[in-house]
């Protein structure tokens, strides 16, 4: 695979990055003259950001509020600098290594090597249409002795695309109020599924961190994500520990970027943008698979091939691979390496272009309708 990747030929359709729009260039550039124009702007990044600046919470919370549907105190707002980090700080702060680490058997690619190094057991929880099925995590929860979290991400799961119903958050919420487990919800394209439904931590704020990267929806280069804490008293006690550790603050000229997008409703825009071009990446994968079942929501960045039994997953990526195209199987996601389902997730948002993700969904559709007449294997 890597010297598939070193070719300028290849086709990735492995990551999910944001949408190509055009509204980021005019975005960047007025945020960055902007700044540029401000007096003594070498000020602003003369020095650290711990956790953000007040008005990088302030504006932080004024976004935010839009998606939890309340009025959130700046107080309550950490910045980081990106998911990853963002876990990592909460996973040594809310549980002691050793403890448990549960979440949706399949789940966000790097969520295992980032409970591994916090030292944490994780369990897999799993999955219908709806995601997470609260039957089976009342069960994990009963078979887990001592501390525990819950990780999920349920609205446009990562990577089975699927959507949590209100009721299902709810009964989520249930199971965990009942064994005494803080959540963590990762809403990460929660402003690109244009019916998104009320996150978790809107239901029940006062047990889950809610966490918000700006990586799908505006820019992944930037690196920053947003954590709204149940309370100012517990985003204390998490940060304040670890100000003397830089590793995971914001960086400060994206902090600025974001705080002046989100000023001028730029952020509203450049998202809307992004939906858009997903949207229509949507329709072309519908035109050119359309002899392929598949499953896919409303604002996701990839969708989600269930394969045949005599079609191998590993096989599959392989034959792509063959033919410069790469997609990610479901092992990659897999918390335990237990019941893997036989399905590959596949990008729509990786390619720049409409074109080449054209190329390489043909391609994708004829090995695997070639595969099923003999001629592929």
């Amino acid at each position: 695979m890597a010297n598939a990747r070193s070719s300028a030929s290849v086709i990735d359709l492995t990551t999910a990055l944001p949408a190509n729009a055009s509204a980021l260039d005019d975005a960047l550039a007025d945020a960055l003259r902007r700044l540029a124009a401000t007096d003594g702007c070498g000020e602003l990044i003369r020095r650290n950001r711990i956790r953000g600046f007040d008005r990088d919470a302030q504006l932080g919370a004024r976004w935010l509020s839009t998606r939890l549907g309340r009025d959130l105190d700046p107080a309550q707002i950490v910045l980081t600098n990106g998911t990853q980090s963002a876990l990592s700080l909460l996973f040594s702060a809310l549980v002691p290594s050793g403890a448990a680490l549960v979440t949706e058997s399949l789940t966000y690619a790097v969520l295992r090597q980032i409970g591994n190094r916090a030292g944490l057991r994780l369990r897999g929880v799993a999955l219908d249409e709806e995601g997470m099925i609260p039957e089976a995590l009342e069960e994990a929860f009963a078979d887990l002795p001592g501390p525990r979290i819950l990780f999920c991400n349920p609205t446009v799961h990562n990577p089975t695309t699927a959507v949590m119903g209100i009721g299902r958050r709810q009964s989520i919420v249930d199971v965990c109020r009942r064994h005494g487990v803080a959540i963590i919800e990762d809403d990460v394209l929660g402003f690109l599924h244009r019916d998104a439904p009320p996150p978790i931590a809107a239901i029940a704020p006062d047990i889950t961190w809610y966490c918000m990267s700006v990586s799908k929806c505006l820019a992944m280069g930037l690196r920053m994500a947003y954590l709204v804490a149940p309370s100012a008293l517990s985003a204390a006690r998490v940060t304040e520990p670890v100000r003397r550790l830089s590793s995971w603050f914001p960086n400060s000229l994206s902090a600025l970027i974001v705080a002046q997008w989100i000023e001028s409703e730029a952020a509203t825009g450049i998202a809307m943008a992004m939906a858009a071009e997903i949207a229509k990446r949507h329709q072309l994968a519908a035109e050119v698979l359309a002899d392929i079942a598949y499953v896919t929501k409303d604002g996701a960045l990839h969708i989600w091939m269930p394969l045949p039994a005599e079609l191998p997953r590993q096989a599959f990526a392989t034959a792509l691979e063959q033919r410069a195209v790469l997609i990610r199987p479901a092992d990659l996601f897999s918390v335990d390496d237990a019941d893997i389902p036989n399905a590959v997730r596949i990008s729509l948002t990786g390619p720049d272009t409409g074109a080449e993700l054209k190329t390489g969904l043909s391609i994708v559709s004829k090995t695997f309708l070639g595969w099923s007449r003999g001629s592929a294997r």
